[in-house]
């Protein structure tokens, strides 16, 4: 069986490991190369993965399965509270670079056609609220959620 990148990414835990693993996986993250380092792309693919699926729960859509955009949510707020994680080009992961990449995500995103797509600008204010969060949510559930 031939274990495609997508698929490994789904198979990546959500949960802390030692320094040793956690390199191993950052390895394996979307986004990056394969000597860990994490290009602008992968930054802001990561970052429109997550709006997208925000988007679509905040909107009724049914996403269960998507554990990629979960894993991707947790990898930005490693990235972020990390002191030293930089792109491949040396620029340094700041909330500033991820607070520009939010204010312009609908710039990215097709304008029509994702489920939820009214709530894309809700999702990426949800986004930046989480991921500046000085704790890590382990699972995002929404207000709706909670009540099933």
């Amino acid at each position: 069986m031939t274990v495609t990148a997508e698929r490994m990414n789904r198979m990546l835990p959500i949960v802390e490991a030692p320094e040793s693993q956690a390199a191993d996986r950052r390895s394996a993250e979307p986004g990056t190369t394969a000597l860990g380092a994490i290009t602008r792309a992968g930054f802001f693919d990561s970052i429109d993965r997550c709006v997208r699926h925000l988007a679509a729960r905040l909107g009724g859509a049914d996403t269960a399965g998507n554990g990629n955009a979960e894993s991707a949510r947790v990898q930005l707020w490693q990235w972020l509270h990390a002191d030293d994680a930089t792109l491949d080009d040396g620029t340094p992961i700041t909330f500033a670079l991820f607070d520009g990449a939010i204010q312009r995500v609908g710039e990215r995103l097709p304008r029509r056609g994702l489920p939820g797509q009214d709530k894309v600008m809700q999702a990426a204010w949800l986004l930046a609220e989480l991921t500046h969060a000085r704790t890590l949510a382990p699972v995002v559930m929404l207000p709706a959620e909670r009540s099933t």
